[in-house]
């Protein structure tokens, strides 16, 4: 479910990639160093509740989600509506 939740983040990238005015090789990031650490730090959080309560595989996913986009440092909602955290 984990490794889902990877291969979802990059499909969800690709098919916004196609709906967005600002193609990704334009910008690739767009989340700044202080909501990516938010962003890891909140995945990190929802792992370990996941793991520890009840295998949820539904907190599986968002925090896997929610590690792609710290990763990466892209975010398919800010994208979405022209949002960008990252000071390049």
């Amino acid at each position: 479910m984990f490794a889902l939740s990877f291969i979802f983040g990059f499909l969800y990238r690709l098919s916004l990639k196609r709906l967005s005015r600002n193609t990704i090789r334009k910008r690739p990031k767009n989340i700044g160093k202080k909501d990516r650490l938010m962003r890891l730090g909140l995945a990190l959080i929802l792992f370990v509740i996941a793991i520890t309560t009840t295998w949820s595989p539904i907190l599986l996913f968002f925090s896997g989600f929610t590690l792609f986009e710290a990763i990466f440092s892209w975010c398919g909602f800010y994208a979405a509506i022209g949002r960008n955290t990252c000071p390049l």
